[in-house]
């Protein structure tokens, strides 16, 4: 999948990668082939930057993206199974209803900034929002502070990439096992469930019935499971060769 300055293949899903291609919380959407976006936890971001060597995605807050005074007042939270924490970020609160740091024009709401999950004590609202702790601007500075949050704040997936890499240099392609949503390899000769895909066995020399009739019954029991590794599969070589 490709988005303007973002390549991304597993452990993301979406448009033409089926949802077995990648993990459930990680649908991507790409809009005319420029923007890529993303809900997590029910906050829209904008994807700003795929690593996918070190599995880290940089991503920034739809509201943050026009200042501070349009906050969703939802806060930005992970599921931990798939996300975690870098070095060089931290939570900050944004805490409206209160004359402070700032006020905003639109409803004549002020507010103030606080680090850390304080919640938003006597305040109306809150809202909790990682950051980037590089080039942090004076607290007074409200400008500073938009840029810094249009920037957007990283985070990293947990995902085994030894083993995907793994599965994909024995012609597989790495995935998702919905019955169990673990890791797997698709493969065109098995199951899911795999770790790597087996050799093929030389082709039966003709007249072997009964081993071209095993064939054919491996080939219908692993009907569904070739689906989804054709899907996987193809987009895997497209992005590895960036075509």
């Amino acid at each position: 999948m490709r988005g303007r300055g973002v390549f991304a293949g597993f452990p993301f899903w979406g448009k033409d990668r089926s949802p077995a291609c990648g993990v459930p919380e990680l649908e991507l959407r790409c809009e005319n082939n420029d923007i890529a976006r993303m809900n997590i936890s029910q906050v829209a971001y904008r994807v700003l930057e795929i690593n996918q060597d070190d599995g880290i995605l940089r991503i920034a807050r739809e509201d943050s993206l026009v200042g501070l005074c349009s906050p969703q007042f939802m806060n930005s939270t992970f599921n931990p199974k798939v996300f975690e924490s870098v070095e060089g970020s931290k939570n900050l609160t944004f805490i409206y209803g209160f004359h402070g740091l700032f006020t905003c024009e639109i409803n004549d709401q002020g507010g103030y900034i606080q680090e850390g999950d304080t919640g938003p004590g006597e305040c109306n609202l809150s809202v909790l929002v990682p950051v980037s702790t590089t080039d942090l601007p004076p607290i007074w500075n409200f400008p500073g502070w938009e840029e810094l949050l249009r920037k957007g704040f990283e985070v990293r997936l947990k995902v085994d990439r030894e083993a995907c890499w793994e599965c994909f240099t024995s012609s597989g392609a790495c995935g998702i096992d919905c019955a169990t949503n673990q890791t797997t390899c698709y493969c065109p000769n098995q199951s899911s469930g795999s770790k790597t895909c087996a050799i093929l066995p030389a082709p039966a020399a003709p007249g072997k019935k009964s081993r071209n009739s095993a064939l054919e019954i491996g080939l219908s029991s692993a009907g569904a499971v070739g689906g989804a590794f054709v899907g996987c599969w193809i987009m895997a070589f497209i992005e590895s060769f960036g075509i």
